[in-house]
């Protein structure tokens, strides 16, 4: 219920003002849909100890990107929200292994960036709603930070036809982890950075509509966090983040709109 109240605001405070400039003052404007692949994993010792995972279609979204040409540079603002479900494996703490189905998980990413012919900047925020399953045992997690990002991206040509790929190194700033059991505690996690690369592929149809179709992967990587206090029936716990990776693949599809 509380990521359906999310999702609303994140409508209303963001997406529709977003949706507004863009139709003013935006040079450019794509609409776009995609599925994630996603794939995260904790860590302790080396081994791996619990881990989130799907396949393609059960996680879906949808995007905005926004483009105002600057002088020889383009600035961009990009807001998308998906939403799904994944599949937990792990273990309870005395060992028994435990695997669910976990629901309302969705992955929001709202980015600011500026490139030029070769390189980029960007300022972002992400937001990862882990889900829950249907287990009574079973509470939600939300991982969240800012960011910034420093990249290289390129473009190529073929008549109507357009290849556009780019990397970046990304470093999240106060990374966080909001945990929805007891007193309902926030960690501050480790130092979290990561990578993401994208290829994208581009037919102009005419001068103001393409299609296109594109595939990214996204890296992150938390080092083990320091402990905090959990009051769980009465109990006191000191409980930490484990170290983690995300490896998530987007395959998605577009049209742009250019004014």
């Amino acid at each position: 219920m509380y990521l359906n109240i999310l999702m609303k605001n994140f409508m209303n405070k963001i997406a529709i003002p977003i949706l507004i400039c863009n139709i003013l003052f935006a040079d450019s404007l794509s609409y776009y849909f995609f599925t994630i692949k996603e794939d995260y994993k904790e860590y302790s010792a080396g081994s791996i100890i619990d881990r989130d995972f799907n396949s393609f279609g059960d996680l879906n979204g949808i995007g905005i990107k926004y483009i105002k040409n600057y002088y020889y540079s383009d600035i961009y603002l990009i807001t998308e929200a998906s939403y799904g479900k994944s599949y937990y494996k792990g273990s309870y703490q005395n060992g028994t292994s435990i695997e669910n189905e976990q629901y309302n998980v969705g992955i929001y990413n709202l980015k600011l960036g500026i490139n030029t012919k070769f390189y980029l900047l960007e300022l972002g925020y992400r937001f990862w709603n882990r889900g829950s399953s249907n287990s009574s045992s079973d509470y939600d997690e939300q991982y969240y930070w800012p960011y910034f990002a420093l990249g290289l991206n390129s473009n190529l040509y073929f008549n109507s036809f357009v290849l556009k790929y780019n990397f970046k190194y990304t470093y999240a700033l106060w990374p966080k982890l909001k945990i929805y059991l007891g007193n309902n505690p926030t960690i501050n996690l480790g130092n979290t950075n990561g990578m993401e690369a994208e290829i994208n592929f581009k037919k102009k149809i005419n001068y103001i509509y393409s299609i296109g179709i594109f595939y990214k992967y996204v890296y992150w990587h938390i080092n083990k966090s320091k402990k905090t206090t959990l009051i769980y029936n009465g109990n006191i716990y000191k409980i930490f983040e484990p170290e983690s990776e995300t490896r998530n693949q987007y395959i998605g599809i577009y049209l742009q709109k250019s004014f």
